[in-house]
């Protein structure tokens, strides 16, 4: 399978390998948010569906992302709140979606108090993807 249509998941040379070793660190620490969620995530268990976390993708590190559903799913702690985040937010998924990928985004508290919901909401997402144009998924 060629390369067209695949999105770079990094940028290239010192800034990579900063953000790679970044995202290292980052999956070795996770939230209470994010760990319950990946504990769901990982392992194909959405329909033969597979999640990477703490995933870079050119100069941003996603929570968790499905390549094959061109989905990021993006966990909002309490850094979300700080004045300034909003816009970083805004402008880094407008930068994520010109890539064709689509983002869902949920407060530690959503995953935290109500993690069989935000499931569900991916789950539907996935349900959505069109299977791969040289057969089903799986």
């Amino acid at each position: 399978m060629g390369s067209e249509g695949r999105i770079r998941p990094y940028a290239e040379g010192r800034f990579y390998r900063d953000l790679k070793a970044r995202a290292r660190t980052m999956r070795k620490h996770p939230t209470p948010a994010e760990d319950l969620l990946w504990q769901q995530l990982r392992r194909k268990r959405f329909a033969g569906f597979h999640f990477r976390r703490q995933h870079p993708i050119v100069r941003y590190i996603v929570d968790f992302y499905c390549a094959e559903a061109k989905l990021v799913v993006e966990i909002d702690g309490a850094v979300h709140d700080r004045p300034g985040q909003e816009k970083y937010d805004i402008e880094r998924q407008e930068f994520l979606e010109s890539l064709g990928l689509r983002v869902m985004r949920f407060k530690n508290n959503e995953v935290m108090r109500g993690t069989d919901n935000v499931v569900k909401a991916i789950a539907d997402a996935l349900e959505a993807t069109p299977p791969h144009r040289y057969g089903e998924r799986g």
